[in-house]
């Protein structure tokens, strides 16, 4: 998975990671990642070697799970941080033919964008 460096992930959430192993670089770990907004609390867990990608999303007051998705073939993870949103892009799924896009906003409120984009 072509993923950001760490650093610009721990920016990008505002807070360290969760590794599984401190002794490892980055790249071949698995790390958790917390963030929240008003409403939701974000769980993201990136293992770029595996190509796996889990966002959970809960409604902050009740615990609720809102969201889960595993992904266990992107290609590609970006961040997206602007003074109105922040935003993770993830292309998997690549073919010949088609390529998924699946947007995720984190601020001002969750969203999730979903695209099948032909070559």
């Amino acid at each position: 998975m072509d993923v950001p460096e760490e650093e610009k992930l721990i920016s990008f959430f505002g807070s360290k990671p969760k590794r599984e192993a401190e002794t490892e670089i980055f790249y071949y770990d698995t790390s958790t990642f917390s963030y929240e907004n008003d409403n939701e609390v974000f769980g993201v867990i990136v293992s770029p070697f595996y190509d796996r990608f889990i966002l959970m999303v809960k409604h902050k007051e009740t615990q609720e799970t809102l969201f889960f998705m595993e992904l266990r073939s992107v290609q590609k993870f970006e961040l997206i941080d602007d003074l109105i949103q922040k935003k993770v892009r993830l292309f998997h799924g690549e073919s010949e033919i088609y390529q998924n896009i699946i947007e995720f906003t984190f601020t001002p409120r969750f969203k999730m964008i979903f695209e099948e984009q032909y070559r």
